[in-house]
């Protein structure tokens, strides 16, 4: 099935440190619409809920344009992005489906309805599943064993 032209999607994120997980979700986003705007959480923002980012905001913002992506700065819960980029589709990762994700964004579904906005869970369809705190993990081990990395 092909997205009607001009369907434009966001989606926003931290995207630290980047791996092909992220990636992978991204290319499943893109595939919702015409047009990806990927919103990049600064190192800000990112910091008040959850730890400080390993890769900092210009580099996070750089690895995703490199990959294609249009990238926007997000510096607040998302609601300000959402109302700046007006998507028709705002892609979240399936995992908070069972999350409050509209808390987390700072809408609910009336304010997404008003502005025409479908909410998609894209799932995380994965080979090889990864996670940044996997790759943390995998730092911290061979950090302590003195194995190198």
């Amino acid at each position: 099935m092909t997205p009607p032209a001009g369907t434009r999607v966001l989606t926003i994120g931290t995207f630290d440190i980047l791996h092909y997980g992220h990636v992978a979700f991204l290319n499943q986003g893109r595939r919702l619409g015409t047009e990806l705007v990927v919103g990049v959480n600064t190192d800000r923002f990112a910091a008040e809920f959850k730890p400080a980012p390993i890769m900092n905001q210009r580099e996070r913002l750089h690895a995703l344009g490199q990959l294609g992506f249009t990238v926007r700065l997000n510096d607040s819960a998302g609601r300000d992005l959402i109302q700046t980029v007006a998507p028709d589709v705002l892609a979240v990762g399936s995992d908070w489906a069972r999350k409050d994700y509209y808390a987390q964004i700072g809408v609910d579904q009336d304010w997404l309805d008003e502005h025409k906005i479908i909410m998609a869970y894209v799932p995380y369809v994965q080979h090889l599943p990864i996670s940044t705190t996997q790759i943390v993990n995998r730092i911290r081990e061979r950090t302590v064993t003195g194995s190198g990395l």
